[in-house]
């Protein structure tokens, strides 16, 4: 697998032309790097994203303008932690508004389909596959371009994940216990 640095990373998404796919499954992400922006939600700051289109907002707007389909499947597993409530309350809540389309697969509501394995990736155009690097506490490390296992593979994974998730907004609207207001 090569390692891939960012600016190669950043040319998967300008050079798709189809779809972006993203499985997430850790229940907590970059924690050193977010620290700051987790520590404001948990004492109850309000979003500084309200009324800002961030850079992965725009991206996200200009895919969609150009018929690309953005979509990601997050693996939890319920009662949330405080982590994934932020991320979903300051996170998703905000790309699902500029178009990405997000799924959530609570495993202790519909249980985990037989074959998904533990494993973050990115999918572009079902052709490229980059796989995610964290540490065990998930800081990002970094990322690979997958060449073995294939496309094949990651469709798979893909279509595992998606059988059984449901959007974020039904998933969202069904747990106000997780709402930080």
């Amino acid at each position: 697998m090569a390692k891939l640095d960012d600016g190669r990373f950043d040319a998967l998404f300008t050079t798709s032309v189809k779809s972006v796919f993203r499985l997430e499954t850790l229940p907590v992400y970059n924690p050193v790097s977010e620290g700051e922006k987790f520590r404001a939600y948990m004492a109850g700051d309000p979003c500084p994203r309200v009324g800002v289109v961030t850079p992965y907002m725009q991206r996200v707007m200009d895919h969609v303008a150009q018929g690309i389909r953005r979509y990601r499947v997050h693996v939890v597993r319920s009662p949330l932690t405080d982590y994934l409530r932020y991320e979903m309350e300051w996170g998703y809540s905000f790309n699902a508004q500029a178009g990405e389309e997000i799924f959530i697969l609570d495993t202790a509501e519909h249980g985990r389909p037989e074959g998904l394995l533990d494993e973050d990736f990115w999918f572009f155009d079902e052709t490229r596959t980059v796989r995610m690097i964290y540490r065990e506490d998930g800081e990002y490390q970094g990322s690979e371009l997958v060449e073995n296992p294939g496309p094949t593979h990651y469709r798979t994974q893909r279509d595992l994940a998606l059988a059984e998730a449901v959007p974020f907004d039904q998933y969202w609207s069904a747990h106000p216990q997780y709402h930080r207001d």
